[in-house]
């Protein structure tokens, strides 16, 4: 028995769908750091695990990290 494929997917390629899923992550992730953010600006006793300079340069990542890879998928998505 095959596995599910959404509509569409086999043309893409396997490597296509790993970078969707991956940025999928890494998208979520940007949520959860959003609500951390505001849950930290409202709570700052327990909202403080990391120091600050941390915490700041993770979000950059992060961000910078999505933004990548969303142009990426978007880019390649044109290309088909």
């Amino acid at each position: 028995m095959k596995p599910w494929v959404p509509e569409g997917a086999a043309a893409k390629g396997p490597r296509v769908l790993l970078l969707e899923r991956i940025t999928a992550i890494v998208l979520f992730l940007v949520l959860v750091a959003l609500g951390w953010m505001i849950v930290a600006a409202n709570l700052p006793t327990w909202g403080n695990l990391l120091p600050i300079e941390v915490e700041v340069i993770a979000v950059l990542v992060l961000l910078t990290a999505a933004l990548l890879l969303v142009s990426v998928v978007a880019l390649l998505h044109t290309r088909h």
